[in-house]
């Protein structure tokens, strides 16, 4: 009786320490389930030109690293989205479970951001991450692929 009483006053006290009943979610399911998962990007018919699909990576970079609503930036993520991060699954809603925990703590300083023909790159140093380059593959105005792995922000060609 002595140590089922133990038992249980140590998982009441678990319980107060985590500051949540048992039927909250927990702050990492709580904050993906607070991103909103948008319907995949469409593919646009006729084809965008570079410079309409520049804009749309402009947009994209706003709502990813300046306001970071990662509702609105996924609206550019095809649905066939590949990932080649040898430690990221392929797929928008994969991304979204790893972002949608930690990303609205991190603190970002947007460094600079390019467009040229079909690829997008966005530089950026990140809290608890450092220096970032990632890089974005376009197609028919929908992200594609991205790598972020190694990738070196491209010189300006003169």
């Amino acid at each position: 009786m002595q140590s089922t009483l133990l038992v249980l006053t140590c998982v009441i006290s678990a319980v107060a320490a985590l500051g949540q009943r048992n039927d909250e979610p927990s702050p990492v399911v709580a904050a993906r389930q607070a991103v909103v998962t948008p319907p995949p990007c469409a593919p646009i018919v006729p084809e965008p030109t570079e410079e309409e699909t520049e804009a749309r990576h402009d947009a994209f970079a706003n709502a990813f690293l300046v306001t970071k609503n990662l509702t609105n930036a996924f609206e550019y993520i095809s649905s066939t989205y590949i990932n080649h991060n040898p430690f990221a699954e392929d797929g928008p809603d994969a991304a979204l479970d790893f972002l949608g925990p930690v990303w609205p703590g991190i603190q970002i300083t947007v460094l600079r951001t390019k467009f040229q023909g079909d690829q997008g790159w966005l530089n950026y140093q990140a809290s608890g991450i450092g220096t970032v380059v990632d890089r974005f593959r376009w197609e028919s105005g929908c992200i594609v692929e991205h790598w972020d792995v190694g990738e070196v922000y491209p010189e300006d060609e003169s």
